[in-house]
């Protein structure tokens, strides 16, 4: 891989697996893939959201890890895409009245934005906010500005989820040493790189099927109008299929290979478990064909609450996700929405490459959609440079030890070492020509570590009794001094 020191990262957390792709956007629109790994998250992601904390950190360092190996680059952030349980929008409107007509400006606009900031509430957060119509005097219009009205309507639409979700997200990769770029909402960056603009434009109702949710937008004269996640998804199927007494991992096998979400009658041979046993297929059957009709009828409930008729979404119903892939799938949606135009998307939109050694097609998978669609939109660089050039970390607590200048008190001579390591001096090297003499410590300023050799048979006294010896030959000469 040639040298790279631009690219970003995205990470999708989805309800199964937490996807995460290194990448860079080509100048022909194409995304280049550098990097990608993914993680089992069954066990801390529920219904889109966080439910361990501590196994959410450790799944960022293991990606963050596997990504750096990869690229052979550190990464210092990363767009988080979210999603989960709760996710809607609220409207939301404000009126301005003036006593006389007036020009409409920027910064009325933007007086109205923040008053509609104001709408969050300490259990509710606002992710995202999509402007609607405005009505200005007896007008509808998308571009106020410059307008002369004495008053003014203007209609949001607001990103609602819980306010514990994002501080839960920034911790955990904060922990992880990453910084979160930006949370982006999944469905949305998805519904941008799917959909067509005359799809939008026309009005249509935008499915995600997940493994634990269900995302449902519904776009109209090319804006969102109406967003709601369902916290149903294939998952839920799966583990129906359970009540007959088998593994959910093999329930999902069965589920992939003879499921569908209606079947078309005839005689079907009996499922035969990995032990042996078998059960009637309608039974199996049956349990699969209710959960996929509640499933579509809470996403015809959703298309309801925006109060258009099914004819005007003229560009109808466009699926897509891992459970949208079940057999039958648009027949069910199609019969109990009551929309019959539908189509099921795979994949984005925009051409993808990558290193030959990738053992995973990102264009083939449809779980890696998601991540794609978020490097598609983002602008910021996720690379922290080269792995060399991040400071070892030598304590638990984070401290990053820098090099000090250390002080050598016996010689006089200062060295740069980091303060953790030992202190040795290289002795200096004698001038060509010249002899230098090797000074020897006063006798008075030297310690013996250990005791002399034995020499001729006797031991030489220790250091400490030479000592004493010449303390008392001093005594005498002063004493002797004296009585002269």
């Amino acid at each position: 891989m040639a040298d790279i020191k631009e690219f970003v990262v995205a990470i999708d957390l989805g309800s199964s697996k937490v996807t995460a792709i290194a990448g860079r956007k080509q100048p022909d629109g194409a995304i280049e893939v550098l990097a990608f790994t993914q993680e089992p998250s069954q066990s801390f992601i529920r219904k889109g959201r966080i439910s361990n904390i501590d196994k959410m950190t450790q799944c960022a360092k293991n990606i963050k890890e596997t990504l750096e190996t990869q690229l052979k680059k550190r990464i210092s952030k990363a767009y988080v895409g979210i999603g989960g349980m709760g996710m809607h929008t609220v409207t939301n409107t404000i009126q301005r009245t003036f006593s006389e007509k007036h020009i409409i400006s920027q910064d009325i606009m933007e007086a109205l934005r923040v008053e509609n900031l104001q709408k969050a509430t300490p259990e509710r957060h606002i992710l995202d906010t999509v402007p609607q119509e405005y009505k200005v005097g007896t007008q509808f219009t998308n571009e106020p500005v410059g307008m002369l009205a004495d008053n003014l309507e203007a209609r949001y639409l607001n990103i609602v989820a819980n306010s514990s979700m994002s501080d839960q997200i920034r911790n955990c990769f904060r922990a992880a040493g990453i910084e979160v770029a930006e949370m982006p909402i999944t469905v949305l960056r998805l519904a941008d790189v799917m959909l067509t603009e005359p799809e939008k434009r026309s009005g249509c109702v935008f499915v995600d099927m997940g493994a634990e949710t269900t995302s449902v937008s519904v776009f109209k004269s090319n804006m969102l109008r109406h967003l709601a996640v369902i916290p149903l998804g294939g998952a839920n199927i799966t583990r129906d299929l359970t009540s007959l007494q088998i593994e959910e991992d093999e329930a999902e096998t069965l589920k992939l290979k003879w499921g569908a979400a209606i079947t078309n009658g005839g005689d079907n041979p009996p499922i035969v478990t990995s032990d042996g046993r078998e059960f009637p297929y309608t039974e199996f059957a049956g349990l699969i064909e209710a959960r996929v009709e509640e499933i579509v009828l809470n996403i015809e409930k959703q298309i309801k609450f925006t109060n258009y008729e099914k004819n005007q979404l003229v560009a109808g119903v466009v699926l897509t996700g891992g459970a949208s892939m079940l057999k039958n799938m648009e027949s069910v949606v199609a019969k109990l929405v009551g929309i019959e135009k539908l189509r099921v998307v795979k994949n984005t939109r925009f051409s993808i490459r990558g290193p030959k050694n990738l053992n995973v097609d990102p264009v083939r998978e449809g779980d890696y959609a998601a991540a794609l669609a978020l490097i598609e939109q983002a602008d910021q660089n996720c690379c922290g440079g080269e792995l060399s050039d991040e400071t070892p970390v030598l304590f638990e607590t984070g401290e990053v030890v820098t090099p000090t200048i250390a002080t050598d008190i016996f010689a006089g001579s200062t060295l740069d070492v980091a303060t953790t390591d030992v202190v040795t001096e290289t002795p200096a090297q004698p001038v060509p020509g010249t002899e230098v003499p090797t000074p020897e410590p006063p006798e008075e300023d030297y310690v013996e570590a250990e005791e002399d050799e034995e020499e001729e048979g006797e031991k030489k006294p220790s250091a400490v009794v030479r000592g004493f010896k010449k303390m008392w030959g001093w005594l005498g000469d002063i004493v002797n001094d004296d009585r002269d």
